[in-house]
């Protein structure tokens, strides 16, 4: 195979991630069901008349944040694992893809997983 037939090649696997990733992220019924599990379990510790009155946000915020973070890349990482993929490979071939157009669907895709 040419070294442009391999190149093409490539650019159609990144493709094929980033759209698989894609469609996990907005599709799939027990990814988004997960989360709203969670949200329901832990919604309750946020105080948005405390937030709106001092600015301020609590300790526990942060580590329900940090809870969320480590839930949401396991579930990411578990799926593209489960594809033979790694995670640097989607993210590689993410960011090759905001590089070349900064303002498409790679782009803002990136903004909202990220």
């Amino acid at each position: 195979m040419s070294s442009e037939g391999k190149e093409e090649e490539k650019d159609i696997e990144e493709v094929d991630i980033i759209k698989a990733v894609g469609k996990f992220f907005y599709e799939d019924a027990s990814f988004g069901s997960t989360f709203e599990t969670w949200v329901n379990n832990h919604c309750s510790i946020i105080d948005d008349e405390e937030i709106e009155k001092t600015g301020l946000m609590k300790v526990e915020y942060t580590e329900c944040y940090e809870e969320y973070q480590k839930l949401f890349e396991g579930e990411i990482e578990g799926f593209i694992k489960g594809l033979g993929r790694s995670v640097e490979e989607f993210s590689d071939a993410l960011a090759r893809g905001v590089d070349s157009d900064p303002e498409g669907e790679d782009a803002i895709f990136a903004q909202i997983i990220t």
